[in-house]
Order: C-alpha cells, then structure tokens, then sequence
C-alpha cells in the first residue's frame, strides 16, 4: 500500500472512528436525559454498539500503522451543548430526546456512505467489510430509533 493511499484511508477510518465518539457519547446523553427505562436500555445497547465500533476501526487503523483519533468531535460537542438546551426547554421530553436520536443516526449513516462511495483510495477487503457490517448494524440502530419515535408520536 502507497503512502497516499494508506493516508487516505486512515483519514476516513478516522472519520467513522470520530462519528462513533460522538454516537457513543450522544447516547450517553439521552441516557442521562430520559426517565424511560426502556429507552435507557436501548441507548445503552447503542453506546455499546459504537464502543465496538470504535475498537474495531481502530485496530484496522493501527493494522495499517495509522493513529486511531481519540477524541469527539467539535460538531458533536455543540450538538451535545444543544441537547442540553433543548432539554431545559423543552422538559427533557422522550419525543425530543428521540428526534436527536434520529438525527445523530442519520449523520452517521451519512459518514459510512461516505466512505464506501469514495473513490478516493482503495480499502482492503477486511476494512471494507467491517465498514459494511458497522455501516448495517447502525441502519438498525437508525430504524429502532425511528421505531420508538413513531411509537411515541402515537402514544
């Protein structure tokens, strides 16, 4: 593998390592901001699922000789900073906590389409199978997201 090309790819590893950060972090959150036990259970279940995440690009990165990112991102601290506002204002509702939810699945979603749509580099067969399997494992995290979201619109 070239320079170039092992560059780049660490860079978008690093990029889903950096979205796994913040969707952990995220669901820590709303675990902290619903009284729903059910919901604490599911977030938690999801936290676990970016933890893994995180693990697993990192030791793909470290595979290759890259350094795995170990930080959140700046978006997501201002993201988690409204949530907080959002809360205070809007009574810490699990409809509210849920929308964000939502959104952060979507972002992420977004990153890991990203990357198997780039061409920008060639990943190795390992990487892009585990970044295909990360990639399904959040599209279900999204659609239970969306799930509960719809439950609570109608309950």
């Amino acid at each position: 593998m070239d320079n170039t090309n092992k560059t780049v790819i660490v860079s978008a590893l690093n990029d889903l390592v950096k979205i796994n950060r913040d969707r952990f972090v995220g669901y820590q959150k709303a675990m902290e901001l619903t009284k729903n036990m059910e919901l604490r259970t599911i977030f938690e279940r999801l936290s676990l699922d970016s933890s893994q995440n995180i693990n697993e690009l990192s030791d793909q990165i470290l595979r290759i000789h890259g350094k795995p990112f170990e930080s959140t991102s700046i978006a997501g601290k201002f993201y988690r900073t409204w949530m907080d506002i959002k809360s205070v204002f809007s009574g810490g509702s699990d409809h509210s906590i849920l929308k964000d939810c939502d959104y952060g699945e979507s972002v992420a979603l977004e990153a890991y389409e990203r990357v198997n749509e780039s061409n920008d580099f060639i990943m190795d067969v390992s990487a892009d199978i585990l970044i295909r399997y990360q990639q399904q494992r959040i599209m279900e995290g999204h659609d239970t997201i969306k799930q509960l979201l719809h439950k609570n619109v109608h309950q």
